[in-house]
């Protein structure tokens, strides 16, 4: 397993190996950047072209763009051990926690604006009150639900920036501006879960500041999909005959997008219907519950919409809500239900993307059944999963999927890290089979021409030779 050593040794970039280009390569013409704001906020050569991030400037292959990258190189496992405890719980669905409840705010007005219980809210104020942070790097948005990126630091600007957006925002984009220009010391960071690895490497390595920037607290919000500001324009213009200006607030619950306007009316649809307008790389991300956050908050599984569910990960996130919860910031409740939780982690963790007849066609060629290239397939697709996961999505039996992943372990396309699979790089796995289909048919070859080609020579010529002419006879022996 890598050392905290080397991973910090990896991101200070001291050898430049990579650049933009490989960003743009590996993540973003992949479909798969999620618009954190990590490589705007490092980077000034970096900025912003029709929603992507765009080389504005020459590259000097610092290697921090790509390095810092939400979807590059985030070894879990060692993540893993450097954020939580051995003590506390780890499930496979909702990753390490050590307690999971519903809770809810006591300040009314806080109840009013915010998001379902307003917990966020209320540990954000909390948080600035006691001196754990001095500024939150979070999403607002304008009159007419235009996200942006904003670094609260008083109480007043929390208040204002709650609520949710369903909108993707690249919050981290501040992450300068809150270091070079406020000199906060000590951040706060609410946001998505795909963003939250590049917080984490923030964290471990500031790349601007030795003294500002230093990530105290990390809130991850529960998601399912998300939406660009262009997505949900269209959204809501084609499916609710409405303009964004005209709502008050945006809700996601019970398999329904509620809308609540400003004239007091409300409006849904079935969230289902809103799928094709989703941000594409939410269809490459599996966490649903913010596997890598202090505190991760939504509203599945609690018994009302008034209520926030809350999977308290790390000591640091359960001191702040244990201290909030005592001096009566916050109430809970026992009255929730992992499993709701859990489930919605399972549907997301599962879903998958298409695979094509070529391929099954083509990977036929190195022996393999069509069973055995779909199991493969799936892996590459969600990433990792259990016996009882792949059985569930594959509708097999497990003694025919336990067959199947005894077969692509020995091949090598799959290993094994603790309960879960995953996939090996298909370049290797790849690479793999064509060296053996080499070196078998050079073992082959080598066999015809030392022993078959001998033998079928020497009947040839016992046969035939006095048929031969010159130049026939001279070619058997070279």
């Amino acid at each position: 397993m890598i050392t905290k050593e080397q991973m910090i040794e990896y991101l200070q970039c001291d050898i430049s190996s990579y650049g933009f280009q490989d960003l743009f390569d590996l993540v973003i013409s992949k479909q798969n950047c999620v618009n954190c704001g990590a490589c705007l906020s490092i980077c000034p050569r970096i900025g912003i072209e029709e929603n992507k991030p765009t080389l504005i400037d020459y590259d000097p292959e610092c290697s921090l763009c790509f390095k810092y990258c939400t979807r590059t190189f985030f070894p879990r496992n060692f993540f893993e051990k450097e954020i939580f405890k051995e003590r506390i719980q780890k499930d496979s669905l909702l990753g390490y926690y050590q307690k999971i409840t519903a809770a809810r705010s006591t300040d009314n007005n806080i109840l009013k604006n915010a998001q379902n219980g307003g917990v966020v809210t209320s540990l954000l104020l909390h948080a600035l009150d006691t001196g754990l942070i001095d500024g939150v790097l979070m999403a607002n948005k304008d009159e007419r639900w235009h996200p942006k990126p904003f670094i609260a630091r008083s109480p007043e600007e929390v208040r204002n920036a709650a609520g949710s957006i369903y909108a993707m925002v690249p919050t981290l984009s501040t992450y300068k501006d809150a270091v070079c220009k406020y000199k906060i010391e000590n951040l706060g960071f609410v946001g998505l879960p795909c963003q939250i690895q590049a917080v984490r490497k923030f964290q471990l390595w500031p790349p601007l500041s030795d003294k500002y920037g230093n990530f105290k607290l990390i809130i991850g919000l529960f998601c399912s999909s998300n939406y660009s500001y262009d997505s949900m324009y269209t959204l809501i213009k084609d499916l609710i005959g409405i303009s964004l200006g005209e709502i008050k607030k945006i809700d996601v619950s019970h398999g329904k997008f509620i809308v609540y306007l400003n004239n007091g009316t409300m409006k849904e649809i079935s969230i289902k219907d809103t799928n094709r307008y989703h941000y594409s790389s939410c269809e490459h991300c599996k966490d649903y519950t913010a596997y890598f956050a202090d505190i991760s908050i939504g509203s599945v599984g609690v018994p009302s919409d008034n209520w926030n569910s809350v999977i308290i990960r790390t000591e640091e996130g359960q001191r702040l809500f244990n201290d909030a919860l005592t001096r009566r910031k916050i109430i809970i409740s026992n009255n929730i239900d992992p499993n709701k939780i859990k489930k919605a982690s399972k549907k997301k963790k599962m879903q998958m993307t298409e695979t094509s007849d070529k391929i099954y066609s083509a990977l036929k060629f190195f022996d393999v059944t069509k069973l055995e290239v779909k199991t493969y397939t799936t892996l590459l697709s969600i990433g990792e999963a259990d016996l009882f996961m792949l059985r569930d999505i594959m509708k097999l039996k497990p003694e025919i999927i336990y067959n199947i992943i005894k077969k692509l372990k020995q091949r090598k396309w799959i290993f094994k890290y603790q309960n879960f699979y995953r996939p090996i790089n298909p370049s290797q796995v790849i690479k793999n089979e064509i060296d053996q289909i080499l070196t078998k048919f050079k073992n082959y070859i080598d066999i015809i021409k030392s022993k078959i080609l001998k033998d079928l020579t020497t009947k040839f010529i016992q046969n035939n030779l006095m048929d031969l002419e010159n130049l026939d006879f001279m070619d058997i022996f070279f």
